[in-house]
């Protein structure tokens, strides 16, 4: 093998393993922004509660007292 042809196959290996990773990187991406809907939406209801004066629970001792 010469190293024309060495080079070769580690620009296609390479090549390959920057297809995988921008592959990974975009449901990665995806994955951050679902997340990121789900907080925004958990904040909204946190805050409405809130405002809402809390939430109401009798004054008793948890099961483990």
């Amino acid at each position: 093998m010469d190293n024309i042809e060495a080079l070769e196959i580690k620009i296609a290996y390479l090549e390959k393993q920057n297809a995988e990773l921008s592959e990974l990187l975009i449901e990665a991406d995806k994955d951050i922004a679902g997340l990121k809907k789900k907080l925004d939406a958990l904040e909204k209801k946190v805050e409405d509660i809130i405002e809402e004066g809390g939430v109401d629970r009798p004054n008793r001792r948890p099961p483990h007292y």
